[in-house]
C-alpha cells in the first residue's frame, strides 16, 4: 500500500517549483534545472498513481486472481510510463527494436558478387560481425484523447567484415531505416488474447549506396501486437509505395520480401526469451526465417543467439539465400517491443 502523504508532498513540491520563477528572477540554467526536476517528479507521480490505482483491486479480491489480460495490460502500462520518463530525460534514449552486437556471425553462403562492388582485393569472409542499433523519440503525446503518440524511430543494421583484414575490414552492408508512426495502446481481448498495441506508420529503408548495388524502398505499414500471458504475436502487413521504373533499384523486391512480417515470441524460465520472425512470398517460393534466443547474463546485458535462413536478411541479399548463425549480446528485452 502506498502512503498518500508522500504523494501529497510531491504535489506540493511540484507547485512550489512552478511558483519559483514568479518569486525571483532565475537564470536559464536554474530554469532548466527546475524544469528537469518537475519532469522527474511527474514521472514519479505517474508511477505512484499507477500503483495506487492497482492496489484497491488487489485488496478487494486477493483470491480471485487477475482478469484475463490484466497482467499483460499492467506490464504495457508500466513500460509506457518508463518510456515517457525516458522521453522527458534529455540525457536518455528509448530503445525501439532490439539492440544487439553479435561478434561471431557465420554465413556459409556469402554473396560474393555483391562483395566485388566493395573491393576486388579479397572475397568475403564467412565470419563477420552483425549488429543492430534502434531508437525512437516520442514527438507528440496523446493526439487522440489520452492515446495516440507520434514517434520518430531509426534503426541501423550492419554486417561488418571485421576479421577480413586482407580486404581492409570493410562494412559489407548497412541498412538504414527511419520511420514515422502513430502508436495506439489498446485493451481489446478475445479468447484470452489481448490486442495491446497498434501502429500505423511510414518506413524508408535503404543501404545508402549508389548503383549498381543501391537498394531502397518506401512502405506504409500497420503493426498489430497481441499478447497472452508469456506469448506475443505481431502481424505487420505493408504496402510498398510505387516508384517509377527509372528510380526503382529493385523492382522484384516483393517477390522475395512479400507483403508483411509475422512474429511470434515466448518468455519462459523467468526472463529467457525466444522469438520467430517469418517474411517472404510463399507464392514465389521465397521465404526468410529468423530465430532468436536471449537470456540474462548480468545487469542489462543479455546473451543472444540468432539463426537466419532464406531470403531478405539484408537489402543487398534480398534475392540471395543465406544461412547464418550468430552469437553475441543484446541489451533490451523483447517483450512489449516489436519482435524483430
Amino acid at each position: 500500500m502506498i502512503a498518500t502523504p508522500r504523494l501529497n508532498s510531491l504535489c506540493v513540491l511540484g507547485l512550489l517549483l512552478l511558483a519559483t520563477p514568479a518569486a525571483a528572477s532565475l537564470s536559464d540554467a536554474e530554469r532548466r534545472d527546475i524544469e528537469a526536476r518537475i519532469h522527474s517528479l511527474e514521472g514519479e507521480l505517474d508511477s505512484l498513481r499507477q500503483r495506487l490505482a492497482e492496489a484497491p483491486a488487489e485488496e478487494a479480491a486477493p483470491d480471485q486472481g487477475e482478469a484475463p489480460g490484466e497482467a499483460v495490460l499492467s506490464e504495457i502500462r508500466q513500460r509506457r510510463a518508463l518510456e515517457r520518463e525516458s522521453t522527458r530525460n534529455p540525457l536518455a534514449i528509448t530503445a525501439y527494436r532490439r539492440n544487439y552486437l553479435l561478434p561471431v556471425s557465420f554465413n556459409n553462403r556469402p554473396n560474393r558478387d555483391a562483395f566485388r562492388a566493395i573491393t576486388e582485393a579479397n572475397g568475403p569472409s564467412d565470419t563477420e560481425v552483425k549488429f543492430q542499433f534502434s531508437v525512437k523519440v516520442n514527438l507528440i503525446e496523446d493526439l487522440v484523447g489520452n492515446n495516440g503518440d507520434l514517434f520518430f524511430a531509426f534503426t541501423q543494421r550492419s554486417w561488418w567484415q571485421a576479421y577480413n583484414t586482407e580486404a581492409s575490414s570493410p562494412f559489407r552492408e548497412t541498412n538504414y531505416e527511419p520511420e514515422l508512426f502513430l502508436s495506439f495502446d489498446n485493451a481489446w481481448t478475445l479468447l484470452g488474447w489481448t490486442n495491446t498495441r497498434n501502429r500505423l506508420g511510414f518506413s524508408h529503408q535503404s543501404n545508402g549506396r549508389s548503383n549498381p548495388v543501391s537498394r531502397s524502398w518506401n512502405r506504409l505499414y500497420a503493426d498489430l501486437l497481441f499478447q497472452h500471458g508469456d506469448w506475443a504475436v505481431s502481424l505487420t502487413p505493408h504496402w510498398r509505395i510505387p516508384e517509377s521504373a527509372g528510380d526503382d533499384d529493385n523492382p522484384d523486391l516483393e517477390r522475395y520480401l512479400g507483403y508483411g512480417d509475422i512474429g511470434i515470441a515466448r518468455r519462459f524460465a523467468g526472463d529467457h526469451e525466444a522469438s520467430l520472425l517469418v517474411r517472404g512470398n510463399p507464392g514465389a517460393g521465397h521465404l526468410g526465417t529468423q530465430l532468436d534466443y536471449s537470456w540474462p547474463l548480468f545487469g542489462r546485458i543479455r546473451g543472444h543467439l540468432q539463426y537466419y535462413q532464406g531470403y531478405g536478411e539484408s537489402l543487398i541479399d534480398y534475392d540471395h539465400r543465406v544461412q547464418r548463425v550468430s552469437l553475441g549480446f543484446s541489451i533490451n528485452p523483447l517483450f512489449s517491443t516489436h519482435p524483430e
